[in-house]
């Protein structure tokens, strides 16, 4: 055959081979537990439903790839991700203990875990109040990290479950004495229906990093570029109305706006701080010390106090002094301004200083010399 026919049929093939793979569709490969309804389960057909399902397949519809559903035990998700057996876990709380192996793109939507026990147990959500109980958590979730990590080393024993309805009929019959749940999760699965009427939520809802503040999806390190590709996507669904009207189905309204307080630690008439969504609202913060008595010294070490209190107010509460957003500074003695100044700046980068505002009264609780509240946003 002629070289120049040659070099034709060639040409022709690779022209041919060019348009089969352009024609492909391209794939995001989920793995997913479809064992958790209202997010992830199937139906009487074995059909994929819930929030978390539609949210996938309006992201992949948004970047004009075709999903792909892959069924995966969560507890073991990480490391089938990393072995490359899908490219998105689907869904996982981002927290800094997993941030270290995988990537996470932003929040989906809000999360919150509280504690779950028969009605008039008396159970709070604290190591003191659990001490000698036993606590069920599900395998390989940030709440079974957190229990065994904050809970068992004071006395709580922690059994971990793989799945749910397993967690759910040792609660009924006693094995264990509470769980730690999403609280939508336990309430789909046994406050709502009517063997669940004997239980009930058991104090406040946790706000702890370990616990992470909201449900994301988890891609490989390596996979930045599939992890914005999906942010751009989240976020062209919320402008555009899509990702409202799938999550209104499933999300109580709660789930997003309902404030989380936490209580004076003293009985006092107010909050030390208050949880909204990503935004934590503290109250005003003095210069006392352990024993609870103001510092000595005025205004400057009394600044100090205050804000090494404020810090760790922040922390304790899933924030830090990084991510301030605003702050109000109350003062004696308007003349201490420029002496407050002097120490509040060191604890603020200079190009990341919150918003403030500065105001004198004539007097501020225990005679201190000055009082900070802030507002901040939780980390991620």
């Amino acid at each position: 055959m002629p070289l120049l026919k040659i070099l034709s049929v060639l040409s022709l093939v690779a022209l041919t081979t060019g348009c089969v793979s352009s024609a492909v569709e391209p794939q995001i490969r989920f793995g997913v537990e479809a064992l958790v309804p209202p997010f992830e389960s199937r139906d009487d057909n074995g059909q994929l439903v819930g929030l978390n399902i539609e949210l996938g397949n309006a992201l992949c519809a948004e970047l004009k790839s075709s999903c792909v559903w892959v069924d995966q035990d969560y507890a073991s998700n990480i490391e089938a991700l990393e072995a490359k057996r899908f490219d998105v876990i689907m869904p996982m709380t981002a927290t800094a203990a997993r941030r270290e192996r995988i990537d996470f793109t932003e929040n989906l939507y809000p999360l919150s875990s509280r504690l779950v026990a028969r009605q008039g147990s008396a159970l709070q959500p604290t190591a003191e109040s659990l001490k000698g109980q036993r606590i069920g958590v599900l395998a390989g979730t940030s709440r079974e990290a957190f229990a065994k990590a904050q809970w068992q080393p004071a006395g709580v024993t922690v059994r971990s479950f793989r799945f749910n309805d397993q967690l759910v009929a040792s609660l009924q019959v006693g094995e264990i004495d509470a769980t730690l749940q999403d609280s939508i999760e336990i309430t789909h699965a046994l406050l709502a229906q009517p063997q669940g009427q004997a239980f009930a939520f058991a104090g406040p809802a946790l706000d702890d990093p370990m616990l992470g503040s909201g449900v994301a999806m988890a891609v490989r390190k390596s996979d930045t570029a599939l992890r914005d590709k999906l942010n751009a996507a989240l976020e062209r669904l919320n402008q555009n109305g899509q990702y409202q009207m799938i999550t209104q189905r499933y999300l109580p309204a709660e789930a997003v706006d309902s404030p989380i307080y936490f209580p004076n630690g003293e009985g006092l008439p107010f909050s030390d701080a208050v949880r909204i969504g990503d935004t934590v609202y503290l109250s005003g913060v003095l210069g006392s010390g352990a024993d609870g008595e103001l510092v000595k010294g005025g205004i400057g070490p009394q600044t100090v106090q205050t804000m090494e209190n404020l810090r760790a107010a922040l922390q304790s509460h899933g924030s830090s002094l990084d991510n301030v957003a605003k702050c109000t500074v109350i003062l004696a003695d308007i003349k201490e301004f420029n002496a407050m100044n002097e120490v509040y700046k060191r604890y603020f980068p200079a190009d990341r200083l919150p918003a403030r505002t500065t105001f004198a009264a004539k007097a501020l609780v225990l005679g201190a010399r000055v009082e900070v509240e802030c507002m901040a946003v939780a980390v991620r």
